[in-house]
């Protein structure tokens, strides 16, 4: 018989991505409501299964065609790092057998308001003397 139990990843502090690129977690008590976000979606299945989402809060942003083109790929990048390390440094994940599906990029706007969702943690992607908002929304279940 299988039992599970939800699971909820620990924060990384800060993450460099590039030289200039890097992740900087924020633990602040306010809840984000942002209207416009990109997401890319993660599925992982073995002894943990579930989804992670992850935000990228683009609300009263302006953006270029080539501010999209450098923006785009370096968030879901940015978030593959972040998943993979915080999976690999887990104590509780670490031996886990998991299997991590290639990130799903979606370009259709959505809403999100952190506090009716439970599991979420925020960052900031900062770039240069740029701050974008990044929420990551795990639902992650163990099974043994």
């Amino acid at each position: 018989m299988e039992v599970s139990k939800p699971i909820e990843l620990t924060y990384i502090d800060e993450l460099r991505i590039l030289h200039n690129v890097r992740l900087l977690s924020r633990h602040d008590l306010n809840p984000v409501y942002s209207k416009e976000n990109l997401r890319v979606q993660f599925d992982l299945k073995g002894g943990i299964r579930g989804t992670i989402t992850c935000y990228l809060c683009l609300d009263e942003r302006e953006l270029s065609q080539s501010e999209k083109n450098f923006l785009f790929p370096l968030f879901v990048e940015s978030m593959n790092i972040l998943v993979g390390r915080q999976i690999t440094l887990d104590a509780e994940l670490a031996d886990q057998r998991i299997t991590m599906s290639p990130p799903r990029l979606s370009m259709v706007p959505s809403e999100i308001n952190s506090s009716f969702r439970s599991m979420t943690q925020k960052y900031e992607l900062e770039l240069d003397d740029l701050a974008y908002s990044i929420l990551t929304e795990y639902s992650l279940e163990a099974f043994n």
